[in-house]
């Protein structure tokens, strides 16, 4: 038991415990979103493979540094991104789904009220291990802290999101167990922001405490291994 205790990492990333990860075949590539592999936090900043495609990076990068009220700085912080990515040409792309993300409700009510971006949330687990990730926006609403993640999609089709949305649940909810622990404040939601070629979709995890419920367990047996 010792043994197959200490064989066990010490540190569980919360992109371990989604189901997803297969290419987006309408994109040739793989879907922005679906490759924050575990331990992608040990590499420098620039060099996290943290959204899968240059597409996504840039819009992912440019989300993270404009003014979501407003918008300014997004030209700007587009050309710098795409011209990063080596996607030069693909501004109005990248351009477009940034406008989407912050038209988005969940943006939108976020840009407006107490905010915070790319946010680092680690916690200890049962059996002492860690439980960490990056969350891509973090809202303090009326009735406690509501977590964002964009997702770049290549569908607008419900059933396909559905289905996406399912596959992230785990993610999503790992994520809420590591903010409300770190901050002592419950996570009223966790909203996937779908940017689409239709513009933005929202979903969000239906039960959240048994989402939360079922990642204590998992982590707790070691089990997250099989989903990652």
């Amino acid at each position: 038991a010792a043994l197959a205790s200490g064989s066990r990492p010490t540190t569980v990333a919360a992109t371990a415990l989604t189901a997803e990860g297969e290419p987006d075949v309408a994109r040739d590539e793989p879907e922005a979103g679906l490759q924050k592999r575990p331990r992608d936090l040990d590499l420098p900043p620039w060099l996290k493979g943290r959204y899968g495609t240059a597409v996504g990076r840039a819009v992912h990068a440019t989300l993270q540094t404009i003014d979501l009220a407003t918008g300014d700085g997004l030209a700007g912080a587009v050309a710098a991104q795409c011209d990063a990515e080596a996607i030069v040409g693909r501004e109005e792309e990248v351009a477009g789904l940034v406008r989407d993300a912050l038209g988005s409700p969940a943006v939108a009510a976020a840009a407006v009220g107490d905010h915070w971006r790319e946010v680092y949330a680690c916690t200890p687990t049962p059996g002492g291990r860690l439980l960490e990730g990056y969350v891509d926006l973090l809202h303090r609403g009326p009735d406690g802290f509501v977590v964002i993640d964009y997702k770049t999609a290549a569908t607008t089709d419900p059933a396909e999101l559905g289905r996406r949305t399912e596959g992230y649940r785990l993610q999503g909810a790992a994520y809420a167990l590591a903010v409300a622990a770190t901050t002592g404040e419950p996570v009223d939601r966790v909203v996937f922001v779908y940017l689409t070629p239709g513009g933005a979709t929202e979903r969000t995890i239906a039960d959240l405490d048994a989402a939360v419920a079922e990642v204590r367990a998992l982590v707790e047996a070691g089990a997250e291994r099989v989903l990652g």
